[in-house]
């Protein structure tokens, strides 16, 4: 059963007045409800839908200078027997509890001068956790790049607290940790800040303690968002985006005046063999940015295929101050790497939709796969399967005043399904399209409303029901 779009609304001419409410805070928290189905939910997709991203854009009446630094809310949408339940939460870190304790902003750029001065160089900060998540041996885990992981229960989403994994984790952990799936292996990254600047690298196995992998010095402290793993490797893209460490000790300026992009340095490529982390390669290339890795596998025993979002520069940083506005995206680009001759070749595009968020079948993570899904949130937004092999693209092309986010693929019978959570502009609510995977140019087959909006998000994951 495929459903009929929405009518076509007039407001999409001005983005800014179509989607200013899009970037407003969580109105309504609550744990597990029934939610409507429009349609049909696909016999075999039972399991949850995990999303996480700023569910608090302002601080006691006054906005945050940037939406990475919005307070975390996750929302978990359980789909069995065709029915679906919904909760969303805020997730309540130490900080922002100290902070309702006390009746004023104490973290961020909304403190006061003093306070900011005081945190930096105490080197304290607020531990959003608000841009991914990931399932790990039971354990669910609200992820931000600066800070620990925050651990949440899955049965309501209560808030239970950072974690270092056992003293694993030295100080910060990425958002953005990548399954090698032979492997039954999750690895990630944090980055440490001080005399030197240090780069460590975990490895988290479905079975048995977490680790620390290895540590590498950088030259420099870099805003450092994601990496990609193969099955032998583990790959790094460390863009000319310095941090300004003497705004940070001191707390002067907003969130983006505390990085500088620096092309002069140019980008390095690190890669690290997982069986021989010590045998670090290292090499400078031309300036560019990531945000956001594919996929990558192995190609031979020196050729590794890395598929990526290239941006020329670090403009979308700043972009994404403004709430609600589509902001320019990145292109698609597949790159060659070959460690021992140290080159990187230049990008060659896959897809000419200006995209993000790229998603893949998790079955097949760190090897060969067909197809990516991408994200594109432009003048009309789209969700796309892009054929990474063959060519060519099937794409979903959203209601006006309909915005997109993330595509988490689902593998099930008949090339499963894809998984968007969707924001009306003209309701002012937000629901989960339900895209057959085989051909997501049919829209989609059910839509789950949630009776509310929910701000951006950034990243999440599906759990099915068997792994839960």
């Amino acid at each position: 059963m495929l459903l009929v779009e929405p009518a076509v609304s007039p407001t999409n001419s001005d983005p800014r007045a179509s989607h200013a409410r899009f970037s407003t805070s969580l109105t309504r928290e609550h744990g597990y409800e029934p939610l409507r189905v429009e349609g049909t939910l696909p016999q075999g997709l039972e399991g949850t839908l995990l999303r996480n991203g700023p569910g608090l854009l302002e601080s006691f009446g006054k906005p945050y200078s940037h939406l990475f630094e919005g307070d975390g809310a996750l929302l978990a949408v359980h789909l069995e027997g065709g029915r679906a339940r919904g909760a969303h939460r805020v997730i309540e870190s130490a900080e922002l509890a100290e902070e309702r304790r006390r009746g004023r902003p104490l973290y961020g750029t909304n403190a006061g001068q003093v306070a900011r001065t005081w945190n930096g160089l105490r080197r304290r900060m607020k531990n959003a956790a608000n841009t991914s998540v990931m399932a790990w041996q039971g354990r669910l885990l609200a992820l931000f790049e600066a800070s620990l992981p925050t651990e949440v229960t899955l049965d309501d989403l209560a808030t239970v607290g950072a974690t270092d994994l056992d003293g694993v984790v030295a100080g910060t952990f990425s958002a953005h940790p990548h399954r090698v799936a032979s492997r039954r292996t999750t690895y990630n990254f944090g980055q440490r800040v001080g005399a030197r600047t240090l780069l460590d690298v975990y490895a988290l196995p479905d079975v048995g303690p977490a680790s620390r992998l290895t540590t590498v010095p950088l030259e420099r402290p870099v805003m450092l968002h994601d990496f990609i793993a193969t099955e032998r490797h583990l790959i790094f893209f460390v863009a000319p985006a310095r941090i300004v460490r003497w705004r940070g000790l001191l707390g002067v300026g907003d969130f983006n005046d505390y990085f500088r992009w620096s092309p002069e340095d140019g980008a390095e490529v690190i890669v690290i063999p997982i069986d021989a982390p010590e045998r670090v390669v290292r090499f400078h290339v031309d300036p560019f940015w990531v945000w956001h890795f594919g996929n990558a596998y192995e190609r031979g025993p020196d050729e590794l295929v890395i598929d990526w979002v290239r941006y020329p520069d670090f403009a979308s940083l700043d972009a994404l101050r403004e709430p609600g506005v589509p902001v320019r995206q990145g292109q698609l680009v597949r790159s060659v790497l070959r460690p021992s001759q140290r080159t990187l070749s230049a990008p060659e595009p896959l897809s000419d939709l200006p995209c993000e968020f790229p998603t893949i079948d998790p079955r097949h993570a760190g090897a060969r796969v067909d197809s990516i899904w991408v994200a594109s949130d432009a003048a009309r937004c789209r969700i796309a399967r892009v054929d990474v092999e063959g060519g060519g693209e099937r794409v979903w092309e959203l209601p006006v005043d309909h915005r997109p986010s993330e595509p988490v693929f689902v593998p099930g019978d008949a090339g499963g399904w894809a998984l968007t959570l969707v924001y009306d502009a003209v309701r002012h609510e937000s629901y989960v399209a339900v895209l057959d995977g085989a051909r997501p140019e049919d829209g989609p087959v059910a839509r789950v409303w949630l009776g509310h909006h929910t701000p951006p998000t950034f990243h999440g994951v599906f759990l099915p029901l068997a792994k839960r």
